[in-house]
């Protein structure tokens, strides 16, 4: 798949739960082709704020392959110079594009299950997978274990209890609090049978990689994807 570059402009900022927000790109008339579970570089020209990191940041993509008039992200608002400035932008202010990148997404293999564990807004990548596999009915049999503080901070968490409900393959296990063994125990069956895939704050990730482990996981059945949280 091609790294492409595109200068699209900003459809919509919005506040989905407790310090996280929502921007949306405009596709329409674009061809910007990603598999679900990528990620995206996004660039705006200057910042209103200052931001030792820069003018752009990457963001995995939380919008379906499937959708072509736009592009979403989410991010927690942890009050840099770029994210604020990303969700104070005009609508229609262009920003740069760049991808789309990276190597985790669904499989091909559909006969093993798989297990999602996501923290917080790690959900992203996972949301862009669920929806595009409920929507194109795909067939592989999956489990999310969603951590999260409070139903006030749980994103899309709503929107993942309709999918639920509609789609038979897919069963959404919702934590408030620290995912432990007993959780994961009770939630899988068999713990030998699914690919594991765990996003999150690094932290979060190195605690669950180690209790399945723990749990007699294979390392070669876990997938993985840190969220710095800058």
């Amino acid at each position: 798949m091609n790294i492409e570059t595109l200068q699209i402009p900003i459809i919509e900022q919005k506040i989905i739960t407790e310090k996280t927000c929502e921007v949306s790109f405009n596709l329409s008339g674009k061809k910007f082709e990603f598999l679900a579970g990528q990620y995206i570089r996004v660039s705006v020209s200057k910042l209103f704020y200052s931001d030792p990191k820069g003018t752009s940041r990457v963001f995995s993509i939380a919008s379906s392959p499937n959708d072509k008039n736009k592009i979403s992200i989410a991010f927690r608002d942890s009050g840099s110079g770029f994210k604020r400035t990303l969700m104070e932008l005009p609508l229609s202010s262009l920003v740069d594009i760049e991808g789309p990148f990276g190597y985790f997404m669904l499989p091909k293999d559909t006969s093993h299950p798989l297990v999602f564990i996501a923290g917080g807004i790690g959900i992203t990548p996972l949301l862009s997978m669920i929806r595009f596999a409920t929507e194109k009915k795909l067939t592989h049999q999956i489990t999310l274990l969603y951590a999260n503080r409070n139903t006030e901070s749980a994103a899309y968490l709503e929107e993942l209890t309709t999918i639920a409900k509609q789609n038979p393959r897919f069963l959404l296990k919702n934590q408030f609090g620290r995912i432990d063994a007993d959780f994961i125990r009770q939630a899988i069956k068999n713990l030998d049978e699914p690919v594991w895939y765990i996003v999150g704050l690094p932290t979060m990730v190195a605690d669950m990689r180690s209790l399945l482990s723990q749990l007699g996981v294979s390392e070669a059945k876990v997938y993985f994807e840190d969220f710095t949280g800058y």
